[in-house]
């Protein structure tokens, strides 16, 4: 983001974002696709060798979904609705990594009649259902387990996955129990891969060195038992600089994470894969909106514009913090709380927020919300969802 003469432009390219409100109706995310190429490329150079499987749960927009294919990534899924989303946008089932803790029998069916790369299991259970499906049908499901480490990673406690009072994967202690069902199930599951994931927006990498370190002794072991198994799923979870953009830092964090990586799993001689999301997209996304009132108490002034947690439920839900900044500078500053229009008091992007004064009518740009925004959107309140730009 740069102002420009007083304008704020908006990517590699410096877009004017004044020219995409011309004809405003309602809020816009907007999304930089030359960004989203710069970063999947640095990444793809620092975990050479390394599949990269976009989660596209952070951001399913077919243009994104396909540039990104376009530069060779495959695609993470958790519902059929990913699965067809990404097969509409130009993946093949060979392309598709199928996670998630819910897989009914009709998903599972359906992913089996496709051919998926890989489905990752979240329990025995699951994979007992997958065995019998598959049985059932005449095929054989390629499958990784997800392994869950009981580690902790410096996040927040509703995107931290990898400890044992969490729902995703399966507890080391589970991996005899685990190993019976697949020589049970021996003509129609085949073990594929070991998977991990911590978490999202992991910037320290302590308790991910730890994971690994015990993961690669259960890829070790395992691999004694089935010799199917070849690859190793490190998940994502990258995290990124909200507060204040910081692609330097960013930078060496990812160095950092794949020294990590190739230093404990390169000995493996297994294909490794990855399912990076936010770092791919995050910065690569605006949100768009207009203030609607300018609002002043005794206590507090309020910026209320047209839309809100609605559009994008992160700072409500995670307490996350995004920029806020008017597409036209004012150069007076203000402390007020930028708030939408949904009726819950927690429907606000910032508090207590030094933004330049605005007005009824002015625009304002939430920042770094590629990644999580539209994906998690609702009609909450019966408001029309945000409209999307791709550049």
């Amino acid at each position: 983001m740069e102002y420009i003469n007083n304008e704020l432009h908006f990517g590699p390219e410096k877009k004017n974002l004044s020219s995409l409100v011309a004809n405003y109706v309602r809020p816009i995310y907007v999304y930089d696709l030359s960004f989203i190429k710069s970063r999947f490329k640095q990444m793809a150079e620092a975990l050479a060798g390394v599949r990269l499987y976009f989660a596209v749960k952070a951001n399913p927009n077919p243009q994104v979904l396909q540039c990104l294919k376009s530069l060779g990534a495959g695609a993470d899924v958790v519902s059929l609705g990913e699965i067809k989303r990404a097969l509409e946008s130009g993946f093949a089932p060979e392309d598709i990594v199928y996670s998630g803790v819910g897989k009914t029998k009709h998903e599972i069916t359906e992913a089996l009649k496709l051919g998926v790369l890989q489905i990752n299991v979240e329990s025995l259970q699951e994979l007992q259902r997958i065995g019998e499906i598959a049985e059932k049908m005449g095929k054989k499901a390629h499958v990784a387990l997800r392994l869950n480490p009981d580690v902790s990673i410096q996040t927040h406690p509703y995107i931290a996955t990898g400890l044992r009072d969490n729902k995703f994967g399966m507890e080391l202690s589970m991996i005899p129990d685990l190993s019976a069902c697949l020589k049970k199930y021996a003509q129609s599951l085949e073990l594929v891969g070991v998977s991990l994931h911590l978490g999202s927006q992991m910037m320290e990498f302590s308790g991910y060195q730890e994971a690994l370190v015990k993961l690669k002794e259960s890829y070790q072991s395992l691999k004694k038992d089935f010799p199917t198994l070849r690859r190793f799923d490190f998940g994502g979870g990258l995290g990124v600089v909200y507060e204040k953009q910081d692609l330097a830092l960013e930078s060496r964090l990812l160095a950092e994470y794949a020294g990590i990586t190739k230093g404990i799993l390169s000995d493996l001689n297994c294909e490794l894969q990855s399912e990076p999301g936010r770092w791919l997209v995050a910065h690569a996304g605006v949100l768009l909106t207009q203030v609607q009132y300018v609002k002043k108490t005794s206590a507090k002034t309020f910026v209320i514009v047209d839309s809100g947690m609605n559009h994008l439920i992160r700072p409500s839900l995670y307490e996350a913090e995004h920029q806020i900044l008017p597409l036209v500078k004012s150069g007076k500053m203000t402390t007020c709380d930028v708030v939408g229009p949904i009726c819950e008091s927690s429907d606000f992007f910032v508090k207590d927020y030094s933004l330049d004064q605005v007005q009824e009518g002015d625009f304002l740009a939430v920042t770094d919300s590629g990644a999580y925004g539209y994906s998690m959107a609702s009609t909450y309140n019966l408001q029309e969802l945000p409209l999307e730009i791709c550049i």
